[in-house]
């Protein structure tokens, strides 16, 4: 009996760490392209073990059905592309993909899937600034396994990264975190090359043609004369 009640007690507790081990485990392999008016795609990955989503196809703030899938990603900013879940039976993964395109990344949170990111594109002082911040999650952050799983966000914009808080590669910006950064928020930026700025008032293109206009009427009339 003792042996027993031993057993069933370590299986409570192992059960218990286990579910500790598996809340929140979803790596995240996010490819944006943005263009220079703001809009761009957004080619989503996200994964996580299929035992982890046997009971529940919530994990994490993540969908593991299409349908609840699209209804996450869908709003009147986005428009998706293609959506699929697969089970890859070879790592016992369950895998969603996303492609979507947007209309304003600064609106980008209006998707119940993107509700709680914080994102802009902006004109600044060197160039057009960027960020995406990812909010903090202790709760997940500090739990095992937390290292282990991968939060990946590469961003291709549509001139030269001129500085960045990530890994600089020509005109992208990569991300390469773990869950157990989300201790604190993620908060990530990048400065970007912009076109030239268009000159304001009398000293833009406004004076030049006001000029050719001036001088060739001076010429109409002196031919008159």
């Amino acid at each position: 009996m003792k042996n027993n009640y031993f057993l069933r007690s370590f299986l409570f507790s192992f059960i218990a760490v286990l579910s500790l081990y598996l809340a929140g485990c979803v790596n995240v392999d996010q490819d944006t392209k943005l263009n220079a008016d703001g809009s761009g795609s957004i080619n989503l990955e996200y994964w996580t073990k299929m035992s982890n989503v046997a009971s529940s196809d919530e994990l994490g703030g993540f969908s593991f059905t299409e349908d609840k899938a699209r209804k996450n990603y869908e709003s009147s900013n986005t428009t998706i592309n293609s959506l699929k879940v697969e089970d890859k039976l070879d790592d016992s993964t369950k895998h969603v993909y996303v492609d979507l395109d947007f209309k304003d990344i600064n609106t980008l949170n209006s998707a119940k899937g993107f509700e709680k990111i914080i994102s802009s594109w902006k004109e600044g002082k060197d160039g057009m600034d960027f960020s995406y911040t990812v909010p903090k999650d202790t709760t997940n952050s500090g739990n095992m396994g937390a290292s282990d799983t991968k939060l990946i966000y590469t961003f291709e914009f549509p001139d030269e990264v001129i500085s960045t808080n990530g890994r600089k590669d020509g005109k992208k910006a990569i991300f390469e975190k773990t869950l157990a950064d989300l201790k604190e928020d993620l908060v990530m930026t990048a400065t970007v090359k912009g076109a030239a700025k268009k000159g304001c008032g009398l000293f833009g293109i406004e004076l030049p043609l006001i000029l050719l206009v001036g001088l060739t009427y001076m010429a109409a009339r002196r031919r008159k004369k």
